[in-house]
């Protein structure tokens, strides 16, 4: 049996809970080390969030 056998399947759910506390941490890094600021960030958060809407719509 192989390493790659003994590996339990990993849920759609958990690989996105994995990836947004990815993200959560980096988004953190970067505002603890001032490279952007927390205002930065939501308000960039936003305009994507809005594009990404934008285009589901059409």
């Amino acid at each position: 049996m192989s390493k790659d056998d003994t590996k339990e399947a990993v849920t759609t759910d958990e690989l996105i809970m994995a990836q947004m506390i990815r993200l959560d941490a980096i988004a953190q890094l970067l505002i603890e080390k001032g490279i952007l600021s927390e205002e930065e960030f939501y308000t960039k958060l936003k305009n994507v969030q809005a594009q990404y809407q934008n285009v589901s719509e059409t």
